[in-house]
Formats: C-alpha cells, structure tokens, sequence
C-alpha cells in the first residue's frame, strides 16, 4: 500500500496528535460503485425507460451512484440541457428526446426530487420531474474488505471514529454497523459537514478527515489533517495533507501508527543528544574526559541515533 504525502513535518506531528477521525461513506468506506438491486416505477413508465432518463442525467454528475446510473443503460435517446448539480443533493436538468418533448427533470436525493419520506428508505435515489415522481432506485452498498478491519485498528489506537454521510439515515445506520461504527450521521450536506468538525475543534478536538468526492472538498480543507482517497476527485486531493492510493483503507491507521511511532522516535533520540550533551561537554571542557574519548562518544550517539531512526523503515501491523 501507498501513501502520499503532499504535507510538511508539521503535518506529520498533527497526524499524531489526531484524537478524532470522522470519514465519508460513500467510495471511502464502500466500494465506488454499488449495484443497482430493484427499481420502482409509476404507473405507465417502464423499467427500460426510468433507467435511460436517469441515465441521460447521471452523466452529468461525477457522483458514485451517478456513475452507476449511468453505466446501467446505453440508451443515448435522451440529451440533456440547463443542467445543474447541487452539490450533495442531486442533479436536474431539461431533458429532450422523449415523447413528451422537453421536460425538467431531477435526479437524487428524496429532499431534491421531492419524494414523500414514507417512500424512501434505505439506499435509494430518485426520479423526478414536473408531475412528481417517477421512479426510485435501490442501491446495496458493499463495504471494502479491509473497511471493518481498518475502523477496528483504529479504535485500538484509542481514536474516535465517526461516519459522516449525505445518505438517508437507514442506509448510513445500516452501514455503520456492519463497520463497527458507533458514531454516525446521516443527511449531512458539505455545510453540515463542515460546521460539525469545526464544532469538534472548538471542543478541543484533533480531527483527522478521510473523504474522496467532491462535496468533501470543504470539509477536507477544514480538519486539522485531510486524507483523500486516491480514486476520489481531483479537487478532494488537491485539499488533501495524505492520498491514499488505490482503494486501502487499511493504510489509514498503519498511517496513524507510524505518525505516532514516528514522534516517539523523534523524542527519543532529542533525549538521547540532550543525555549525551548535558554529561559529556561538561567533562570534556573542565578536562575530566579526553577529546578523543569526547569525540567518540559523539560519533557513537549520532550512530545511535541514526540506528533509532531506522527502525521507521519498518512498517507497523495491524489486526
């Protein structure tokens, strides 16, 4: 696994002062692309068809469940124009080609699409346009191998995790879960977002953000030290101390071990030179120890202190 740095030393000493890490859900914690599972329809639209509108939208979105959509139909029947995605809500758009000439249509969120409460549950997103609704999407979210193992490492480093999501509630409280995530929250826009890692730091916390799309932007740009995926979009690296390449969640708290471990060390061998410092100049200038013995002595703690400093080319273990 590959991590990048585009921080400085600083960064690296916050990293291992983080007490906090909160993280996206959706192509963080979960694999990029969910599946399609079931698909509901009103009366006189069919399948094929809610599948293509939503489609013609999704294109325009840079969403996971977007790129999902949309590589479920190929159907190019439909264009859309006057498209304009709210960010963390949804897509909308006046959609042309379709029997009933132009209609202004939106995909995603129950809130965006205006879908009464009572018919959205779980992880879904909506079809909608100037009549109302028009069919609803079923997602399963499918965790990444090493997500549950990450977020167990991680609390045995004695680190709050927390899960941060613009999903529906059943979906995030669902996922969490099956994480080992006790801390969550669901319907959260990149306001929310940021206005609740800021509440944390005025608390006193050290947070750690871990996110990939592009509604993290912000959010990433606030917390005390940023992790991007390395699948996520340009602009969430671009707030990023830390990218993730690949999708490995589990370099997450082998990150945050070696931060620590790497501060330990650091103090270690300050000690060690300040030890040396204090009892050896002393001697060697009043005359109680000869300039060679001095010298060697010094040649031994930088040998010393190097031979510390190695033991940082070792990855840590997690379990």
């Amino acid at each position: 696994m590959t991590v990048r740095c585009l921080a400085t030393n600083s960064t690296i000493e916050r990293l291992a002062e983080v007490d906090t890490i909160v993280f996206d859900k959706t192509g963080t914690l979960t694999e990029q692309r969910p599946a399609i599972v079931g698909v509901r329809t009103r009366d006189g639209v069919e399948e094929p068809q809610a599948l293509a509108l939503a489609a013609a939208l999704a294109r325009h979105s840079l969403h996971p469940i977007s790129r999902v959509l949309s590589a479920a139909s190929d159907a190019r029947d439909w264009s859309v124009v006057n498209v304009r995605e709210a960010i963390g809500r949804g897509v909308e758009g006046d959609v042309i080609g379709d029997v009933s000439g132009v209609r202004h249509m939106r995909l995603g969120a129950a809130s965006f699409c205006d879908v009464p409460q009572g018919q959205s549950e779980g992880a879904q997103t909506h079809l909608a346009d100037e009549e109302g609704w028009i069919a609803t999407f079923e997602f399963d979210e499918a965790l990444r191998p090493d997500a549950t193992q990450a977020v167990r490492a991680l609390q045995q480093l004695h680190l709050q995790v927390q899960l941060l999501s613009g999903d529906l509630a059943a979906s995030v409280s669902r996922l969490s879960s099956r994480a080992g995530i006790d801390m969550h929250s669901a319907e959260q826009t990149p306001e929310a977002k940021l206005g609740h890692v800021s509440s944390m730091q005025a608390a006193g916390h050290t947070v750690a953000m871990v996110g990939d799309g592009m509604n993290d932007g912000p959010v990433l740009a606030r917390a005390d030290v940023s992790i991007a995926m390395g699948h996520g979009v340009p602009l969430a690296q671009a707030q990023s101390d830390f990218v993730v390449s690949g999708a490995q969640v589990l370099a997450i708290p082998i990150l945050m071990e070696q931060a620590r471990r790497t501060r330990r060390i650091v103090r270690e061998n300050l000690a060690w030179a300040a030890a040396y410092n204090f009892v050896c100049v002393p001697l060697a200038v009043v005359g109680w120890m000869p300039p060679w013995l001095a010298g060697l002595g010094m040649a031994a703690s930088s040998f010393l202190v190097v031979l510390n400093s190695a033991r940082l080319a070792r990855l840590p273990e997690v379990n």
